[in-house]
């Protein structure tokens, strides 16, 4: 009889168990916190965020049902490290979260950072020679990876060529020199109308950093213990720009949609922003426009700085594995990485997508002025050759402290190696504090 009623009693678990599945034990799932914000990252117009974000977390939880990823919506880009920065210190940081370019040496030196070079290795489905080498070097700390590369922004130069055919100089090649450029600003800077007034220039936004990382002039020692704006390379550089300047006579340089100017620096998710529907109605320009690599310095190459959005693990995360998980289906998947192109304003850090016909077919459309396409090649090519910035915590203040400190470069050369000293003697003292 107890053998009887034993066995019934297992028949009803099972009848219960497929009748009522409601009543088995449901799999266990893990909540990850991803910390994001609202709008680009490059502060241009982009109102698609959350479109790819709900995108990409649905086809992955779809595939890991295990994981559900949770994000507070409704941070604004400018408002996001304040954000981040006081979640962690109330130790309350998401397991995985996005980080700025200016945040990201701050983050490491704390040790917020998890370090991700065991997730690197060749048997992992993403690699550090999958990514441009610029953009992962970007997320390296004491040659340690504490940050995995999301998305680029190079900076580009945006050429009138409406402009340079009315003056018939060609194109610049994308092995040009600072003397090539310097020939046509020269060239077209001029009075057109003979008023006894500048109405036409070369360059605008050419400043004192374009000019040293485009001749890969080191601003600081290694750590940022001092300045070195006493070598030959920031020389060069001081000189070249001082030449530039003196071009347009002490005259303001109209915006370079006047279409009064030749050149333009800028990033290339401004080109992404402006130069696409519905956001090029902004800028109603009625000239023609590309983009190309900058000219290069004696000891430099065709490229100035990579501006490169990450993504890092809290190192006082509980859940890195499912995080790491999240992070190798985002950056392997197609789809999302297509998606992400299309509705994020940068480029993907993914060499092998930035070449594929996908990518240059969203290059190509919605332009809405005939002669503004850019090619991967002169992507690829602003990207591999970026200058590095040296990787310090208190590099981009030491940048602005530089910015305030610089005043009118004199021609003269025995007043400009004055002029340098006396400027590395500040920065000296202001990276002693």
């Amino acid at each position: 009889m107890k053998t009887d009623r034993v066995f019934a009693a297992g028949m009803l678990i099972c009848c219960a168990l497929v009748f009522f599945p409601s009543c088995a034990v449901k799999p266990k799932v893990t909540v990850i916190r991803l910390g994001s914000f609202a709008g680009s990252a490059w502060r241009v117009p982009n109102i698609d965020t959350y479109v790819l974000y709900d995108e990409a977390i649905a086809l992955f939880e779809k595939e890991h049902p295990e994981i559900k990823i949770e994000y507070k919506s409704g941070i604004l880009r400018d408002d996001y490290s304040e954000w981040l920065a006081s979640k962690i210190l109330r130790q309350e940081e998401p397991d995985f979260f996005f980080i700025l370019p200016e945040d990201f040496h701050l983050f490491a030196d704390i040790g917020i950072l998890y370090p991700l070079d065991s997730f690197l290795r060749e048997s992992a489905p993403i690699q550090a020679c999958d990514f441009f080498v610029s953009a992962m070097q970007a997320g390296k700390q004491n040659n340690i990876q504490f940050a995995i590369p999301i998305e680029n922004d190079p900076t580009l130069l945006f050429v009138n060529t409406t402009l340079l055919e009315r003056e018939g100089i060609p194109f610049p090649e994308s092995t040009w020199t600072w003397d090539d450029f310097f020939t046509i600003c020269r060239k077209v800077t001029r009075d057109r109308d003979g008023n006894g007034y500048l109405d036409q220039f070369g360059v605008k936004g050419f400043n004192w950093t374009m000019a040293l990382y485009t001749n890969r002039a080191q601003l600081f020692s290694y750590g940022g213990t001092k300045g070195l704006f006493d070598s030959d390379e920031v020389n060069q550089s001081f000189t070249f720009l001082s030449n530039l300047d003196a071009l347009s006579k002490g005259q303001k340089i109209p915006d370079f949609d006047s279409g009064a100017v030749a050149f333009n620096v800028s990033s290339y998710s401004w080109y992404r922003a402006y130069g696409y529907y519905p956001y090029s109605i902004l800028k109603n320009r009625t000239f023609k426009w590309k983009a190309t690599v900058l000219p290069r310095g004696p000891s430099g190459k065709n490229a100035a700085d990579l501006k490169t959005l990450f993504m890092g693990i809290s190192s006082r995360s509980a859940h890195k594995k499912e995080a790491m998980l999240f992070l190798e289906f985002f950056l392997t998947n197609e789809k999302i990485q297509t998606l992400y192109f299309e509705k994020s304003k940068g480029i993907p850090v993914r060499k092998d997508l930035v070449e594929t016909d996908i990518v240059k077919n969203i290059l190509l459309k919605d332009i809405t002025l005939a002669g503004n396409e850019i090619s991967t090649e002169t992507i690829v090519k602003s990207i591999n050759d970026a200058f590095i910035v040296p990787d310090f915590r208190r590099y981009q203040t030491a940048v602005s402290f530089i910015d305030k400190e610089i005043t009118p470069i004199p021609g003269d050369s025995s007043q400009l190696k004055n002029y340098l000293s006396q400027l590395n003697i500040k920065i000296n003292a202001y990276l002693a504090k």
